[in-house]
């Protein structure tokens, strides 16, 4: 069976490769007993034997099956063990601190928008990102429903989507409970600056609005966006004139931070050092701190930022 799909390994790293993805394909640390044309073999010890598996077949789309112990991460959120989800083109899948692209072209080919007819090649360029994503967005919907926590989160992400064209930025995804944004550093010399005012002002607006929804958490709280603020090298692309996709370590990051912001007593907005460091009057930040991230060997060391 021909490849309708391809698993991209490690993107944006030395490590990188392409796998093709035709029908089933089952990663894990064994995969004892499948063929090795419809297995990947990850040797860590936080894979389990039998991680994941992908399916991709014509007319029936694309899928994702948890089957491990230590969990499966889709675009930054854990999915339910042993229920198919959907893939899009470009979702980010994690298992332990290694990294899958879902694509539906080789990444190596120019891709042509059968709509546009445009081409477009990915390119690998230094990029400041901001990720906001939804504080408890699992609670949430089991106190609320799904479609009344969506609702409301598509209200206050439309409103952030808004100030992004003031700040020079492209919304790059949007996946329900977190928002993705970036900017080229090589076109944007004010990149890192304009992101943290992004996030800034993303942060203020959201506050204000959710402060007036009925929605409320656990402990009477409005709902509540965390923020991060990272820069990288970033596989880059354009599909269309509007849309833009971004891979890479310094995504990756952000969404982890994204994840911590606003919790445990942590500002909604936080920093990279590097970033911080890049865009000095941007903010005013606060202390560093070191942070473990979910697969990383090392902290980050990031800062909390508010408006100076």
């Amino acid at each position: 069976m021909d490849p309708n799909a391809w698993i991209v390994v490690a993107p944006a790293t030395e490590e990188e490769r392409t796998v093709p993805l035709a029908g089933r394909l089952l990663v894990g640390r064994e995969c004892a007993g499948v063929e090795p044309s419809r297995r990947l073999i990850i040797e860590h010890p936080a894979i389990s034997r039998d991680h994941v598996e992908l399916r991709s077949e014509p007319g029936r789309g694309a899928h994702l099956v948890d089957m491990s112990t230590n969990g499966t991460w889709l675009n930054g959120r854990r999915v339910e063990r042993g229920e198919p989800i959907p893939l899009r083109d470009g979702d980010r899948i994690e298992l332990g601190d290694h990294q899958l692209v879902f694509r539906l072209r080789h990444p190596d080919e120019a891709i042509v928008d059968e709509d546009r007819m445009t081409m477009f090649d990915v390119k690998v360029v230094p990029m400041a990102i901001v990720v906001a994503d939804v504080v408890g967005y699992t609670t949430l919907t089991e106190l609320h429903g799904g479609a009344e926590v969506a609702a409301v989160s598509d209200d206050l992400f439309d409103a952030v989507r808004r100030l992004l064209p003031g700040h020079g930025g492209t919304v790059v995804n949007y996946i329900g409970d977190a928002i993705l944004a970036a900017w080229d550093m090589d076109r944007d010399l004010e990149a890192a600056r304009h992101a943290v005012t992004f996030a800034l002002a993303g942060s203020e607006l959201a506050a204000e609005r959710a402060a007036s929804l009925p929605l409320r958490g656990p402990n009477d709280e409005p709902l509540r966006l965390g923020w991060a603020v990272t820069l990288g090298e970033s596989a880059s692309g354009r599909p269309s004139p509007t849309r833009q996709t971004v891979h890479g370590d310094a995504v990756n990051l952000a969404f982890r931070l994204s994840g911590l912001a606003a919790r445990d007593g942590r500002a909604p907005v936080l920093v990279t050092e590097e970033a911080a460091a890049a865009a000095p009057g941007a903010a005013h930040y606060g202390e560093p701190l070191e942070l473990q991230v979910k697969g990383r060997t090392a902290p980050a060391r990031v800062v909390s930022a508010v408006k100076g």
